[in-house]
């Protein structure tokens, strides 16, 4: 890969085993400082595979990990660590190509293994504001003798451009403000627009109508605080007069009393 011409991104997964046909443990997949993928870019996913041979019963003491990705050019490099947390000496395996397959023995005291994905992030074949465009990173299987295979994880990076992204912002940022102001049909239409245009991958002209649509809850929310305003200034009128009024009559039955 040509790591100068695309940016690089490198995030940390940790990623705990799920096994379904009666085998106790949790898959646990976490993203630090991570807010997806431009397209076209080289990134890097970190994962940790642990709980390698547990079971509800008989321990798993051999099997294979297949991995699978979406990615273009894909790196694999798998480093099997021991008890101790330490890289067990020359056991770095590295593998090209959407899948691989790596043996997993407990004679070998491997209790977890650190594997790097490397690859660049492909173009999207059909573009859509919800849900947002994934491209698999990574996708994990235990394959057991006899050929059972289990899922372990997946790993899903979202897709965008600087244009889409740009787009997308716009039209969460309108969504907000037409909620802010309680609806706004004609708003809401331009928004609808802007969608339509998003998901043909027009993003410009999705982007200059997701900003009209913001546009037009803004002045929709200007008139109606204008309005509670004016609103408010004629009941404090209102009341002011009829102060005013029962202010003058009490002092005209004054007046007459004296009388």
């Amino acid at each position: 890969m040509n790591w100068t011409h695309y940016s690089r991104l490198l995030v940390s997964v940790l990623i705990g085993i799920l096994f379904i046909g009666g085998i106790a443990g949790a898959v646990s997949l976490t993203q630090e400082g991570f807010g997806g993928s431009e397209i076209g870019s080289d990134v890097i996913f970190e994962a940790t595979i642990e709980e390698l041979y547990v079971a509800d019963s008989n321990p798993i003491e051999v099997w294979t990990l297949r991995g699978e990705s979406d990615l273009e050019r894909v790196t694999w490099t798998i480093k099997e660590i021991n008890a101790a947390n330490k890289e067990i000496s020359a056991s770095k395996k590295v593998y090209t190509g959407a899948f691989f397959h790596h043996g997993v023995d407990l004679d070998s005291s491997v209790v977890k293994l650190s594997i790097e994905i490397a690859g660049t992030v492909p173009e999207v074949t059909e573009w859509k504001y919800n849900p947002i465009n994934e491209v698999k990173v990574a996708e994990f299987h235990q394959v057991r003798l006899g050929g059972t295979s289990e899922s372990i994880g997946i790993i899903n990076t979202t897709q965008h451009t600087i244009q889409s992204k740009t787009a997308r912002d716009a039209i969460e940022l309108a969504e907000s403000s037409i909620v802010i102001v309680g609806g706004d049909k004609d708003a809401e239409k331009t928004l609808e627009n802007s969608i339509s245009a998003y998901n043909v991958g027009n993003f410009v002209n999705s982007n200059d109508l997701a900003v009209q649509a913001g546009e037009k809850a803004a002045i929709t929310g200007e008139e109606s605080k204008r309005n509670k305003n004016l609103i408010s200034i004629f009941g404090a009128i209102v009341i002011l007069g009829i102060g005013i009024g029962i202010l003058a009559w009490y002092r005209s039955t004054q007046n007459k009393s004296r009388l």
